[in-house]
């Protein structure tokens, strides 16, 4: 992930704020949607501080004469309450710490599906609603 970030900023360098924004989300929802079922939120919460300052570089970059401040305030918002969102009017930067980690419900053993439907029955319908939720 912190490789394709890398690259995805670095070929970006003239690319716009939308552009780079919804890059970086498809390899964020990918990579996020494949670990989501394992403990993975100290991961997450490490690429998303990576990918922060990954951004500030891109941002002092193409404003190298303005000063922080400046950078922040022109790239970095706030929505509904949330601050620090790095966004433009269309896009929104998908934040990592807001991701669910959604574990498997351990099978148990000792049953078979020959001997007990019902429990079978009760587990599929729990998983196709966690699945819709």
């Amino acid at each position: 992930m912190k490789k394709c970030s890398t690259i995805i900023l670095r070929e970006g360098k003239a690319s716009t704020q939308s552009d780079l924004i919804r890059r970086l989300n498809q390899v964020i929802r990918g990579w996020t949607n494949y670990h989501k079922h394992v403990v993975a939120s100290k991961v997450f919460s490490y690429i998303n501080n990576t990918l922060y300052h990954l951004l500030q570089q891109w941002a002092k970059h193409r404003h190298p004469n303005k000063n922080k401040w400046w950078r922040l305030n022109k790239y970095w918002h706030e929505k509904n309450g949330k601050r620090w969102l790095f966004m433009t009017n269309d896009y929104s930067l998908i934040n990592l710490r807001r991701i669910k980690i959604v574990r498997h419900p351990k099978l148990q053993i000792s049953r078979t599906p020959f001997l007990d439907k019902h429990y079978f029955d009760l587990r599929k319908l729990k998983l196709h609603t966690l699945v819709a939720a």
